[in-house]
């Protein structure tokens, strides 16, 4: 199999999804009653679904057709957890220190400072969900979500490298329809039309579906998305797939680039970080301009603090992940990314 192509869409979709929750965070989050030229801003929440759609894309589409078996799928999650758990396990020890050091002050407006042993043994198995308990940081749901589908995924590609057609087509079908089961506690199972859609795009990509069917099964995922979730989140998981189907951009553009290789790194620190800028600036009396020059603030510091993050943190776990190998060689990219994934 020839190495897949680097495909710029995934990079410049991921970081626009990443800036549309800082934007929705720092807004509707943090500022109530903006108006103006950003009265979209509550709506940027669903960057969260857009993630969920190239998650379900990046996987298959750089493991499909390879010698990724069962033999295969201990590395694979190992390299998966050493990709993600440094970035997420610092990111906690940054939300504690931060929120002890600013309850020290008596400027500080939010919930006194409280963080037990349970509560940090529920999230370094992303388990707060099923024990009714808080995540530390808003955002820190979403992960146990990619990490319930890192661990399903890795399964199905290995059924479907097997290359048996409609085993592959029963097992899409029946991922697909753990979304119709009523839930409360398992948000996964609520998600997994919107993994389907970017799955079903990584197929298309890599030659095992024609366009006419990938469109088809595009406009079927749609109304099954709308089914289950709302306008805005069938639209933009749409737009998503598309994008990276379609969308061919081959000079890179230097700023999305840019955000889609911190956007890890910023989803995990913007509330922590750009969220005490908006908790500072609730002291003062700010009318509609000051408010979107607060909001500006909160994003480049976030932006920064992010790619300082980034270069000290999650780059190098990103290295450490690429350079372990499987036992055989599976001849592809080593560039399967998540983040969140």
């Amino acid at each position: 199999m020839e190495k897949r192509a680097y495909l710029p869409s995934v990079t410049f979709i991921r970081g626009i999804a990443a800036f549309s929750v800082c934007l929705f965070h720092f807004t509707k989050g943090f500022i109530s009653e903006i108006s103006g030229p950003i009265q979209f801003a509550p709506y940027a929440w669903v960057g969260v679904e857009v993630f969920f759609v190239v998650s379900g894309f990046v996987i298959p589409y750089y493991l499909l057709d390879t010698k990724f078996k069962t033999k295969h799928y201990g590395g694979y999650l190992i390299k998966r957890i050493i990709r993600i758990e440094p970035a997420y396990l610092v990111s906690i020890a940054l939300v504690i220190g931060l929120n002890y050091v600013s309850s020290l002050f008596t400027i500080y407006k939010g919930e006194p400072f409280s963080v037990s042993g349970n509560q940090l043994l529920l999230h370094l198995g992303y388990l707060i969900d099923f024990f009714d308990g808080t995540w530390l940081n808003p955002v820190y749901w979403t992960l146990a979500i990619e990490f319930q589908y890192y661990i399903v995924i890795g399964f199905l590609i290995i059924l479907w490298n097997k290359n048996i057609r409609y085993l592959t087509i029963l097992s899409v079908l029946l991922f697909l329809a753990l979304s119709f089961i009523p839930q409360h506690d398992v948000k996964f199972f609520r998600h997994t039309d919107i993994f389907t859609i970017g799955i079903v795009c990584a197929f298309y990509k890599i030659g095992h579906l024609r366009k006419s069917y990938y469109l088809l099964a595009v406009i079927a995922l749609g109304i099954i998305i709308y089914i289950h979730h709302n306008t805005v989140i069938t639209v933009l998981s749409l737009i998503a797939t598309l994008g990276i189907a379609f969308f061919n951009q081959k000079k890179k553009i230097a700023w999305l680039v840019f955000l889609g290789n911190i956007s890890y790194s910023l989803y995990l620190t913007h509330v922590p970080i750009g969220g005490r800028v908006i908790n500072l600036s609730k002291r003062f009396a700010l009318n509609e301009f000051n408010k979107l020059l607060v909001i500006l603030l909160a994003i480049v510091v976030s932006i920064v603090a992010a790619y300082i993050f980034y270069i000290l943190i999650e780059k190098p776990s990103h290295r450490w992940s690429k350079s372990i190998k499987f036992r055989d060689s599976l001849n592809e990219s080593e560039k399967v990314t998540g983040k969140t994934n």
